[in-house]
């Protein structure tokens, strides 16, 4: 975590118990972290990732920092957002050259941020981990801090074990959902005797396990430990929704009413497929009775910009914080 930090991240995030006629019936506690509270832009694991690194890019006195993203990133929005509120310049790598500053909200904040945006054909973005690639690009832009897609390296995870570090008690299970599985690997070190249960955003979502074990080794940990680890995470891959940033008019509709019967606002990327998939999960019986469990909420909200007028919570959480 960055020495001191700027008055407008909140921290540590609060843990919420959440009321619930089925949690009650199964005889269960849930609390959830809301990590979506930390900063309206920068908030839940995109702070966590990035606050390292950026931590990184000011002590090694490197020009900004580097990153990639797809048209809809919420990494590339609160990379934008954590460099104009650390005063640090930053680049996004865009996946897409038929795309521009002004194609969609996402893009255009992170410009208004002072990003500066490169457009890159698929075949080119495809190479944005080899080595010789990201020399590349710092030899077109400068000494740039280059940090992975999703904020997917060793300071990421690092930023994630604050997370369980903030914990004041002790949960049989945390559930979160997983992109690049780097929080997922942060919660795994920083935990002990704590399933890990992992809800993959993305199709396919098995490969997670190798990029969250590849995580760790980074780390430093031996196969042995990593191994030993691993025991500890499941990964529930059938809650996808048809893939990354997939929906359908029942997520949009579970997320409208989970925000009624709890008031706790979901995005239809990361967090409703997780809280979907948790209330499926209890309902099966999938959760020893007297359970207690850790959601995590990831943040993201402003990813639902796209289907914002189908969201109940939008007004009540965007317009007016």
């Amino acid at each position: 975590m960055l020495e001191s930090l700027p008055e407008e991240i909140i921290l540590p995030s609060v843990v919420e118990q959440i009321i619930h006629p089925l949690f009650i019936e199964r005889n269960i506690k849930v609390s959830i972290k809301r990590d979506d509270r930390i900063h309206q832009l920068i908030s839940g694991n995109k702070w966590r990732k990035l606050s390292l690194n950026c931590e990184k890019c000011n002590k090694e006195h490197y020009d900004g920092m580097l990153t990639f993203g797809g048209a809809f990133s919420n990494h590339i929005r609160a990379t934008a957002a954590a460099g104009k509120l650390l005063g640090i310049k930053t680049i996004g790598i865009i996946r897409g050259n038929e795309l521009n500053p002004a194609s969609n909200e996402t893009l255009r904040a992170s410009a208004r941020d002072g990003m500066k945006l490169v457009f890159t054909s698929r075949e080119e973005y495809d190479l944005r981990n080899e080595k010789y690639y990201q020399e590349e690009l710092r030899r077109r832009y400068g000494n740039y801090l280059v940090v992975p897609e999703g904020g997917a390296n060793y300071y990421g995870v690092l930023g994630c074990v604050d997370i369980v570090a903030e914990l004041s008690e002790h949960y049989d299970h945390i559930i979160l959902p997983c992109g690049t599985g780097t929080t997922a690997a942060g919660i795994l070190l920083g935990s002990a005797d704590t399933r890990v249960i992992g809800i993959p955003v993305l199709k396919n979502g098995r490969f997670l396990m190798v990029e969250i074990e590849r995580l760790l080794f980074e780390c430093g940990l031996t196969p042995s430990d990593i191994r030993e680890l691993l025991h500890e995470l499941v990964l529930e891959t059938d809650y996808h929704f048809g893939g990354y940033a997939k929906y359908n008019d029942d997520l949009i509709d579970f997320i409208n009413r989970t925000y009624e019967e709890t008031g706790i606002p979901l995005d239809q990327v990361y967090t409703g497929k997780m809280f979907y998939a948790l209330m499926d999960m209890v309902r099966q019986g999938k959760f020893e009775e007297g359970a207690t469990i850790l959601v995590l909420h990831t943040g993201g909200l402003q990813g639902s910009d796209p289907v914002k007028e189908r969201l109940s919570w939008w007004n009540d959480v965007m317009l007016n914080s």
